[in-house]
This record gives C-alpha cells, sequence and structure tokens, in this order.
C-alpha cells in the first residue's frame, strides 16, 4: 500500500494522533506551528510511547539542506518498528524511496501546509504488513516560525488512547 494522505475526519478520534491533534490545534492559535515552549511532556502521556521528535541540524556537507535526526523514538514506535530510530539521523534504516516521499511531507509542513496525517503500511522489511495512521506536526523553538522540530505521532490504525 503507498501511503495516502487523509483528513483529520478519517483519523478516529481516540487515536494518538487525533489526540495530539487537538493539542496542537489549541496551542498553534491559528498558526501552522507551535512554540515549542508549549509543549509539556508531562501533560501527553498517552502520546508519548507513539512519537518520533525529529531536530533539525545544520548540513554539515554543504549540500545547503537540513538534516533531521530523532531524538526521540516512543517506546510504542520501538514495538511497532521492531528497533528503536532514537540517534539516527532520518532516512537511516529506510528505503530511500520512502524516505524521499517523508522529506516532501516534511517540506509541505515546514511550509505551512500542516499538520498532515496519511495511512500506510511501514516501509520496515517484514513489517510492511503493519498498517499505520500517522500525524505530522510543526514546531520553533525559536517561537519566530523557524521550523526546527517535527513531531511524528504514528500508531497501529486501531491503536486507542483515553
Amino acid at each position: 500500500m503507498p501511503i495516502r494522505e487523509i483528513s483529520l475526519a478519517e483519523v478516529p478520534p481516540g487515536h494518538p494522533a487525533a489526540v495530539f491533534f487537538r493539542f496542537w490545534q489549541q496551542a498553534a492559535d491559528g498558526s501552522a506551528w507551535v512554540p515549542w515552549r508549549r509543549f509539556d511532556a508531562t501533560e501527553h502521556p498517552g502520546i508519548l510511547p507513539w512519537v518520533l521528535l525529529l531536530r533539525r541540524e545544520p548540513d554539515e556537507t554543504g549540500g545547503g539542506s537540513p538534516r533531521w535526526r530523532y531524538s526521540v523514538c516512543g517506546t510504542g514506535c520501538t514495538e511497532l518498528f521492531g528497533f528503536s530510530y532514537q540517534g539516527k539521523l532520518f532516512g537511516e534504516g529506510m528505503p530511500a524511496e520512502a524516505a524521499a516521499e517523508r522529506l516532501a511531507e516534511f517540506q509541505r509542513v515546514i511550509s505551512g501546509e500542516g499538520p498532515l496525517f496519511f495511512v500506510s503500511h511501514l516501509p520496515i522489511p517484514d513489517r510492511e504488513f503493519v498498517r499505520v495512521l500517522r500525524g505530522l506536526f510543526a514546531f520553533s523553538s525559536n517561537d519566530d516560525g523557524d521550523i526546527d522540530r517535527l513531531f511524528v505521532v504514528v500508531a497501529r490504525e486501531d491503536t486507542q488512547i483515553a
């Protein structure tokens, strides 16, 4: 199954991506991004297992494109994938085509089109049968709209939290 963009209405209200969206929408206050200072992990214990937090790093190769590194890979994500992405650069251990598709999604969110929601199978060998819903959310640590953090909430499509 290829990646398919979906509307929020297609995400069950109890799915971690929909639950996080409700916080994000309020914190964004009409913007396409949220100031990082508004996020307090202690207020979102049900979401944290399903979080991939990516932080932008400068491109040290001089190519001009930012690199993204996973600073958090929640326990639910680790179980889902069969390993942890924490500390890895985005794209490591992922087919190049899947990484390119997701980088294009990142760019859309960075340019103000987000948050975005998707349904797909995992692009991980021996896990291609796992169907997930994913939400992608933009944050700025500088409160100036310079998107330097991406919050990905990903879980099986039937996952529900309180």
